[in-house]
This record gives structure tokens, C-alpha cells and sequence, in this order.
């Protein structure tokens, strides 16, 4: 990027920012203004723009211009000590010298239900992964890697009636299906996604907090914390993902971050257009799915044994199949590669579409809840023999 570029920029926010002031200009002066300023900022970031005044700005120069204030949003927490935001993949190795690893991610209540039925059928066979030594959650993954690491999945599980309670209780995380202007505005910009670039996932972000959702913050929590029967954190072993809304950084949340256990579920569950946006500390957070990865397997780098769920495959029918609430590319498939390539033994288990269905009309259907659980449990009972050959 060069100086003159650089500099234009900053002079330009400057004045963007003093003229976007009520007292300057009246409406459209101010308008022409920042329309104009930033015509010329894009103007010097393209070589072809320049060498031909007056030429349509290319998405080249578009990109260019955008991709140098996703970097100063990042930067803007450049001081910040909170130890929140990590990039991807993790350095340094989270996982060296540990045993074994459990990667949870998201797919909203269809997976939190599956989640239930197939460790309550690995547990049933004498499996409990929550030995592990490390829990990474993401989304619905968060929640049910907290209640794993704390163990009151088994305890509820045991004291409910399986398939009587938990259906109503999930329930209960399903947002009001009548979507306002600005629901559905986070939801399309999540779902038509192309590229995890910086900006991307700001723009979803930015709509994320700009979503007008009647359960809010205080409400969602509420819930969540109703779901998960948590007040401390569960464990050492445990991590919550989430996504900061504003800078779009990637967000690492474990018990030395000093965080409730119900914020950093809420966040890492935060759906743009549905539910939150949740504050951890001082970052307004939206779900830990929404960028690149949907299990952020790099996180669990170095350990011996990864156990990797995750809704989808990874392949290019997740959209189709609406397993996955965001168009961002899954890194999944290269995260699980990588990790192999590192000398991590690695099983991953895909939940998929129960027998018969070819799609589903979202990830957040309670009508699919009780198919889900039923769906997880066959398939844990299935897999009991690989999970306990792998797992030990």
C-alpha cells in the first residue's frame, strides 16, 4: 500500500467525520462531500483509475479501499490486553502435549438436539468424552461442550424424561419466526456471503448490530443460561468461539478470560438477525460459525487425538442442504487436513440429514428438534464401537 494512499485515507476519515457532523453542511452537501472524498481515495488505490481520470471505479479498487478499513478496524484494538482475539489458525499450539481433544461446532437447534441424542448413546455404551482435555464449542457446540465439560449433560439427561423435556427447553432458543427489515438484512448478508475477507465478516457484523431482535441480549441470556444450568465456568479443558461484530476478529474465550460462562455461550450462539449480539467484556460478539470455520479445529493444534462433529461435511452442498447459516467458504475440510499433517490422529463424525430428508428450512426449526435427538441417538448407538476404539 503506498504512503500516498495511506495518507489520503486518514485525511479522508478525518474529514468524513467533521463533515458528517450536524452544522457543517446541510443533508446533501454532506452527502456530495463523502460521496466525492471517497471517490478519491479509491481513485489513488487503483493504478487503473488514476492512469484514466474519470473511469468507473473497478471491484478491484472497491476491494482495495474496503480491505484497508478492515484493517483499521482491526487495528483499533490493537492495545487492547483482553487476550480475546486469536488469529486462524491458533499459534501458538493450543493442543501440544495434550492427549485428547473434543471440536463441537454449530448448526443451531437441529445440532444441539442431535448433539443430545448421540453422546446420550455414547454414554449409554460406557463412552463419556467429557474426559477430554480439551472442549472446543462453537454455537450450539458451546453449549453442549459447557455442559459436557461441567457434566450436567449426563445429569439432566438423567434426571429428564429424554425425549419429553429437552424438546421444550431447546425450544425455547428458536427466535420469533416473524423476521423484521433488519433481522432479514444480517440474515441475507450471513447467507449470501462469498469470501471470509475482513471486511466480509464486519459487513455481517455491522448488521448484526444494527439487527432489531426482540429477544435481545438480556432475554437470550436468560435462556441460554436456562439451557445450560451454568453460573461458573465449567473447566480449564473447556473454549467458546464468537466473532467480535465490529472488527470481525476471531474470538477464543476460556475460564483465564474471566468471562461468565453464559456470556460466552450466548456470544459464541449469537446469530445474526436472530438472537444477541452479546457483549464479552468490551467486544459486541455475534456467533463463533459466522466467518470461515464452523468448528475451528486449528484451535485444538499439537494435541495426540482430535474427535471432530460438525452438522455439514464441508463440501459445496451445505448452502443447498441449508446445514450451514452463512455462505462464508468452510474451512473445515483444510482445518481436518492440517491437522492430520501436524500428526493428530483425527476422527470426524458428520451429523448430516436424518435418513429421507434432502433439506431442511433452517438450522433453527423446533419442529425438527425431537427428528434430531431420535436421529442422534441411532446414530451414537452406530458409531459406539469406532468412538470407543478412537476415544479409549
Amino acid at each position: 500500500m503506498s504512503g500516498s494512499l495511506s495518507s489520503l485515507i486518514r485525511r479522508w476519515k478525518m474529514w468524513k467525520r467533521i463533515f458528517s457532523k450536524k452544522g457543517y453542511m446541510n443533508q446533501q452537501s454532506r452527502r456530495h462531500f463523502l460521496k466525492a472524498s471517497a471517490i478519491s481515495v479509491a481513485a489513488v488505490a487503483s493504478a487503473e483509475v488514476a492512469a484514466q481520470p474519470g473511469a468507473p471505479l473497478t471491484p478491484k479498487t472497491i476491494t482495495e479501499v474496503n480491505a484497508v478499513e478492515a484493517r483499521d478496524l482491526i487495528a483499533s484494538t490493537a492495545d487492547w490486553n483482553d487476550g480475546l482475539a486469536h488469529p486462524i489458525p491458533y499459534q501458538p499450539q493450543l493442543g501440544k502435549g495434550k492427549e485428547k481433544a473434543l471440536v463441537l461446532g454449530g448448526g443451531g437447534v437441529v445440532l444441539i438436539s442431535w448433539y443430545l441424542g448421540y453422546f446420550h448413546a455414547l454414554k449409554k455404551h460406557g463412552i463419556d468424552v467429557s474426559d477430554a482435555d480439551m472442549i472446543v464449542g462453537t454455537s450450539a457446540g458451546s453449549m453442549i461442550g459447557a455442559m459436557l465439560a461441567k457434566g450436567n449433560l449426563w445429569r439432566m439427561a438423567g434426571e429428564m424424561d429424554f425425549f419429553a423435556y429437552f424438546p421444550k427447553i431447546f425450544a425455547e432458543l428458536v427466535p420469533e419466526v416473524q423476521f423484521n427489515a433488519s433481522q432479514l438484512r444480517a440474515k441475507a448478508l450471513a447467507y449470501n456471503a462469498k469470501d471470509a475477507a475482513p471486511q466480509t465478516i464486519q459487513a455481517v457484523g455491522h448488521a448484526a448490530m444494527a439487527s432489531h431482535n426482540p429477544s435481545g441480549q438480556d432475554k437470550y441470556k436468560k435462556t441460554v443460561a436456562k439451557v445450560i444450568g451454568l453460573t461458573d465456568w465449567p473447566s480449564k479443558s473447556f473454549y467458546a468461539t464468537a466473532n467480535d461484530c465490529y472488527t470481525g476478529e476471531r474470538l477464543i474465550i476460556s475460564e483465564s478470560s474471566n468471562v461468565p460462562i453464559v456470556d460466552a455461550c450466548s456470544a459464541s450462539s449469537s446469530l445474526p438477525g436472530g438472537s444477541g449480539p452479546t457483549f464479552v467484556q468490551n467486544r459486541l460478539c455475534m456467533d463463533g460459525g459466522i466467518c470461515q470455520s464452523s468448528t475451528h479445529s486449528d484451535v485444538v493444534a499439537g494435541v495426540k487425538r482430535a474427535f471432530v462433529l460438525s452438522l455439514a461435511d464441508g463440501g459445496p452442498n451445505e448452502l443447498k442442504e441449508n446445514l450451514r447459516t452463512s455462505g462464508f467458504p468452510d474451512s473445515l475440510l483444510q482445518e481436518l487436513k492440517n491437522l492430520k499433517e501436524q500428526g493428530t490422529e483425527v476422527l470426524h463424525v458428520v451429523a448430516g440429514l436424518p435418513p429421507g430428508m434432502t433439506r431442511i428450512d433452517s438450522v433453527m426449526d423446533a419442529n425438527l428438534i425431537t427428528p434430531f435427538m431420535k436421529y442422534g441417538f441411532e446414530r451414537g448407538t452406530a458409531d459406539a464401537p469406532k468412538v470407543k476404539t478412537f476415544w479409549g
